[in-house]
């Protein structure tokens, strides 16, 4: 630092006579006293060292003396770095990076687009009329596909669908995270219906293993009670208030709809699940997939020996007490303890995230604006019959009557449909036949959104622009619109999508075409 040149930093403490014997150098003397000390001028931030004791000039060598060394001869690009000024290195890294991802994301726009030059972007791509088709055959497809996949393996190898849940759910569940959190639908990630699907996970992984006490039983036998119980727990959520949410919520089966589809899918998974794994057992986890990538040819017939171990288990015999609270008290003790935690993170955690960005949507702010909603219609009558509300008086979801009103009802409709649990756990045919009404409600409402709403807003949306609103929220706005021509929809809760219509000008003017016809 001592012998580095003064143009090289305002704060260089270099001698004068240092930088003098280097200029002669320079310049092709080498006689220290042709021109003894003349310094360049300098800003002033310098100290003269030719009077010191610590520095004699006799002392320093000609290598010392010259300032340009070795290494930077040799690599003139690394002497570069020291001329530039600070922050021209990191510039010039994100400058690098920069390049390498408008490269890279140049041959994306290509690949995708099919534009050479690169200049279309993919997001706009997408909105155009041929791509936005495009995207809806696909989701179809997929769609149909998912639907008869699950069939076989619900059908041909029930005591192994609860390993194709798991391979299915992580990838559909992060698909709909980004999703919602691109448009602000976050929150119903947290609802119970997500809760519910979180506690089929616990319950698989943990299975006969974690729940099985066995020390060094090795029979294959299921679990302890505790482990029957979290059976039964998530048998009444799969079948209690996440079925009944189907028609409740009115959920579509809409194959060119992935959102809609996912809808389906999170609360119909549960009930098949836990159906399989009723009357048919459920194979051990950790048993199971080990032994089928190492390659054992015994896999099949030993998790059908644990599979039949957990259908006698779930299948023995309790005194009413223990019934009771298994398939209520139980199951209502963890919707409490999710509906305290939903409150902690919505009304003191997040809550001045959710005053200072309306955006955000919650299920309380869906169902308290929504009024077209059978479950808000309903609330709202009967809270001002009880003299809660005014009769002009509507919900407000920052209010704490409506946050009342809401917590009350949903915790009334859970536990109610916790009480024919029991039934559907101790009849199969009781418990095929409610899973079947629910399943031809779904495919009823995808049948009315198919023929009222999509027939109709589809083909609009090409022909006045629309198409390029293709997200979850401007599809739900679309479909929420009650139009002239008879068109309307029914919004949802708990992150469902799925729309309905009840257009009583159309069924006259499809009545009105009959009567010209004849």
């Amino acid at each position: 630092l001592w012998r580095r040149p003064a143009r090289f930093g305002p704060r260089a403490r270099e001698p004068p006579r240092v930088r003098a014997m280097a200029a002669t150098r320079r310049n092709g003397s080498r006689e220290p006293n042709k021109d003894p000390i003349s310094p360049a001028p300098t800003d002033g931030y310098e100290e003269d060292f030719s009077e010191s004791d610590d520095f004699q000039s006799d002392d320093v060598s000609d290598d010392e003396l010259n300032v340009t060394p070795k290494w930077r001869k040799r690599a003139p690009q690394l002497s570069l770095l020291w001329k530039r000024p600070p922050g021209t290195i990191r510039s010039a890294i994100s400058n690098r990076r920069r390049a390498i991802g408008s490269t890279g994301k140049k041959a994306l726009r290509m690949a995708v687009t099919g534009d050479k030059s690169g200049v279309t972007r993919v997001r706009d791509f997408v909105k155009l009329p041929r791509a936005v088709q495009t995207i809806d055959k696909v989701s179809f497809t997929l769609g149909v596909v998912g639907l008869l996949v699950t069939q076989f393996v619900a059908t041909e190898f029930p005591e192994f669908f609860h390993l194709y849940y798991l391979a299915t759910a992580p990838g559909i569940f992060a698909y709909r995270a980004y999703q919602y959190y691109s448009i602000k639908y976050h929150y119903f990630l947290i609802d119970f219906c997500y809760y519910a699907n979180a506690f089929h996970f616990f319950q698989i992984l943990g299975g006969n293993t974690f729940w099985n006490i066995r020390g060094g039983n090795t029979s294959g036998e299921y679990g302890t009670a505790f482990g029957v119980a979290i059976f039964k727990m998530t048998f009444a959520y799969a079948n209690g208030p996440i079925l009944w949410a189907i028609p409740l919520w009115r959920n579509s089966l809409v194959f060119h709809s992935h959102d809609k589809v996912q809808s389906v899918y999170i609360h119909v998974m549960p009930a098949l699940l836990t159906w399989c794994a009723r009357w048919y057992g459920q194979a051990d986890v950790l048993e199971a997939v080990p032994k089928i990538f190492a390659g054992d040819d015994d896999w099949l017939a030993k998790s059908t020996s644990s599979a039949k171990s957990s259908f006698e288990a779930f299948s023995a015999p309790v005194d009413a007490q223990t019934s009771v609270a298994q398939f209520l008290v139980y199951p209502t003790i963890g919707y409490l303890a999710w509906q305290i935690g939903y409150l902690l993170k919505t009304e003191l955690v997040d809550v001045t995230r959710l005053d200072e960005d309306p955006e955000l949507v919650t299920s309380l702010r869906w169902l308290a604006g929504d009024y077209k909603a059978g479950v808000t219609k309903f609330a709202l009558r009967f809270s001002r019959r009880l003299g809660l509300f005014a009769k002009d008086e509507l919900f407000d979801a920052t209010s704490l009557k409506t946050k009342f009103v809401f917590v009350t009802l949903q915790l009334v409709y859970t536990v109610v449909t916790f009480l024919p649990i029991p039934l559907c756990y101790g009849n199969k045919t009781i418990h095929t036949s409610l899973m079947l009404l629910t399943f031809l409600s779904c495919i009823w409402n995808g049948a009315e959104y198919y023929i009222d709403v999509f027939s109709k807003r589809y083909a609009k949306k090409f022909e006045d622009g629309s198409f390029a609103k293709c997200s979850v929220r401007d599809e739900d706005t679309a479909d929420a619109l009650v139009k002239e021509h008879g068109e309307g929809a029914h919004g949802e809760a708990n992150g469902d999508t799925s729309a309905r219509v009840t257009s009583k000008e159309t069924s006259k003017e499809t009545s009105t075409r009959v009567k010209k016809r004849r």
